[in-house]
């Protein structure tokens, strides 16, 4: 059987196979399309209500700082305050006692309106120098927009303005922030003018900015998640390389992205647990069910595919020798000399001498046997330099591709003559027979196929006629004394 025989045997049966897999996977996805759609919509519903959770979450808290921050930002309590010399015991309360005790601002900072740093405060101590730097420069870009939402939404004229509205719940927000690190700690940043809130107005010229600070520290991550009941939630300026849900969430005037991560308790785990059970049962019984009449199938296949591929080989093949047949041997030749690539190529008629006596002395049984071990001996010499065919009776031809050097090609018939000589053993007898060889070459001896094997036949002949046992070439007999009556007509 041919390689490409048992390829397509074993492609077949693996086809089905496949089907077979296919079948059963097809039966799991149908079993499980309620349970599919049910988990994934349970999941989406729980992964849409974490989304707006977090999301509301971080909006809360901005809105809750600025809230807070206003209570002092928006006052005329603190116009008043600022009036002439700062009334430090009044910002002293609100920025070391309301901020950090009741409103969970960590720090705030108090600008005046040439952008100098009043007071800095950090937990419940005014904080100056470089620690009042360090916020105002990481804060600066913020504190600017503050003084130009100032400018561009107060209202009054003459050196007598106001702000109308609510500064941070109405449109538009008078405040700015930002989530960002502070110091190496990530927070919410708000910046806003200080305005009044009734009857005082303010004067020409830019405001007076307060900035707070609320840090989000470990404490208040775990607040946050036990708040919106999410496990490991998580905020940070990149995303989280683990397998966790994340999602963007807009920092504020930075536009920097921060990330919020968690990890969800989806109830698909609870759906799949309790129905996994009953359908690896389901799916077991029909497994076994399905694979037993598959491989009955499979079975059935082989056998039918081995049958065809052995009549095909048979088609194609002598039955005797297994050596290609007269029309496998025409095709490949003709494909050679199709070929543009193809410089030369040799093709070698072969008869045996003394077959006739071994035949007629020893029986049918020794003569298949002699052609047997013959037709291997040549196909074991010609091997991948070409192919060997049997014609009929005691002929067989071979064709050489890329056949240049006709002295190797010489010399190769001078072994196929020593090697088809070498005694055939048969039950108790040494049988003995020879071969006679022509040789022709392609474009050289014949421009066609046909021709081709027609003067190769010639040289046959021409080596019998000269004593039989040696190898004559196209070129070097004697075409005047060629008979063409035993010439082969292929």
């Amino acid at each position: 059987m041919r390689k490409s025989d048992t390829r397509k045997i074993v492609i077949s049966i693996a086809a089905i196979f496949v089907a077979f897999v296919v079948l059963v996977v097809g039966f799991i996805l149908s079993s499980l399309f309620v349970l599919d759609v049910s988990s994934k919509s349970a999941n989406a519903l729980k992964l849409d209500a974490d989304q707006r959770a977090v999301s509301g979450l971080i909006k809360r808290e901005i809105e809750d700082v600025s809230q807070r921050q206003s209570e002092v930002s928006w006052w005329d309590s603190s116009i008043i305050a600022l009036n002439d010399d700062i009334d430090r015991n009044f910002f002293a309360d609100s920025m070391l006692g309301w901020f950090p005790k009741e409103y969970g601002i960590d720090r705030s900072m108090l600008v005046s309106p040439e952008r100098d740093i009043i007071l800095h405060a950090e937990g419940e101590e005014f904080w100056p120098g470089k620690l009042a730097d360090s916020f105002f420069n990481q804060t600066s870009d913020l504190i600017s927009k503050a003084q130009s939402n100032y400018f561009q939404y107060r209202v009054g004229a003459s050196g007598v303005f106001w702000f109308e509205g609510d500064p941070v719940r109405d449109e538009p927000g008078l405040y700015v922030h930002d989530i960002r690190t502070i110091d190496g700690e990530m927070g919410i940043v708000v910046a806003q003018a200080i305005v009044p809130d009734g009857e005082m107005v303010l004067p020409e010229g830019p405001a007076h900015i307060l900035v707070t600070y609320r840090a989000f520290t470990e404490e208040r991550i775990a607040e946050y998640a036990n708040e919106i009941e999410l496990t490991d939630f998580n905020l940070a300026f990149q995303a989280p390389s683990t397998n966790t849900n994340v999602i963007e969430v807009a920092s504020g005037a930075g536009a920097r992205t921060v990330y919020a991560s968690w990890v969800s308790d989806l109830p698909s785990r609870g759906i799949w647990s309790d129905s996994i059970p009953a359908l690896a049962s389901m799916l077991a019984v029909i497994t076994f069910v399905m694979l037993g009449v598959t491989i009955a199938y499979a079975r059935l296949i082989y056998r039918t595919r081995q049958a065809e591929a052995r009549n095909r080989y048979m088609a194609e093949h002598d039955g005797l020798t297994g050596l290609l047949n007269r029309t496998q041997f025409e095709r490949a030749l003709k494909k050679s000399t199709d070929d543009l690539n193809m410089e030369k190529c040799a093709v070698l008629c072969i008869d045996l001498d003394r077959f006739k006596p071994v035949n007629d002395t020893y029986g049918h049984f020794a003569g298949d046997e002699v052609l047997r071990i013959v037709a291997q001996r040549i196909k074991q010499l010609i091997g991948d330099r070409g192919i060997v065919a049997r014609l009929g009776g005691d002929e067989f031809i071979a064709l050489l591709h890329e056949a240049i050097n006709k002295d190797q090609v010489m010399m190769l018939c001078d072994n196929v003559i020593e090697q088809v000589g070498q005694k055939i053993s048969f039950e108790d007898y040494d049988l003995h027979v020879g071969a006679s060889v022509g040789v022709a070459w392609w474009p050289d001896d014949a421009l066609s196929a046909d021709m081709v094997v027609r003067r190769a036949d010639q040289a046959l002949y021409r080596a019998k006629e000269l004593g039989r046992g040696r190898a004559v070439h196209a070129d070097d007999m004697d075409t005047t004394g060629v008979k063409f009556g035993a010439v082969a007509n292929l």
